[in-house]
């Protein structure tokens, strides 16, 4: 048979890719909790692959303890400060040269509203994502660290995070 990507025209990013990957963010999760048997059995394989481990959640839990992996502790319900104030060190750190974090030719392929550009017909192209965090129109960067002083997280460590999400 053919490859699912064939059929279907897209890439599947399926858990056995991960074995690939040189880090894995978990992100306010505990799969050892709640997702058990396969999913810590990937995780191991994974790990044993090479791969480094971070854990953003406000609790040292058992995945974290069961991989060995860095605790960035995160105050409950900050989330989303936490990952603007990464987006917004992604955009600012990005170098497409020198220090390329963002694939960009992703985000104009297969984003709506990341940036004016791509905002929906009839939407204002002033609420994309991109000035949002920026702050071009309500005058508010959502630095890392105005993220820190919500979410508990440092700066440098936000901006840690955002090189670690680099493309």
């Amino acid at each position: 048979g053919r490859p699912p990507d064939a059929m279907s025209g897209l890439t599947i990013n399926d858990r056995l890719d991960l074995l690939n990957a040189e880090t894995v963010i978990i992100w306010g999760a505990n799969p050892a909790w709640s997702s058990m048997g396969l999913t810590v059995n990937y995780a191991h394989r994974i790990k044993e692959a090479g791969a480094k481990f971070i854990s953003v959640d406000p609790f040292y839990n058992d995945t974290a303890a069961l991989l060995e992996a860095e605790w960035i502790p995160c105050r409950p319900a900050t989330d989303t400060a936490a990952m603007l104030g990464v987006a917004h060190a992604m955009l600012t750190m990005d170098d497409p040269v020198n220090n390329p974090i963002i694939d960009w030719e992703f985000l104009r392929n297969h984003t709506v509203g990341f940036d004016a550009e791509t905002m929906p017909e009839g939407e204002d192209p002033k609420d994309n994502f991109k000035d949002y965090v920026l702050g071009t129109y309500d005058g508010m960067p959502k630095t890392p660290e105005w993220a820190s002083k919500i979410c508990g997280i440092s700066p440098n460590k936000l901006r840690y995070l955002a090189l670690e999400l680099r493309k």
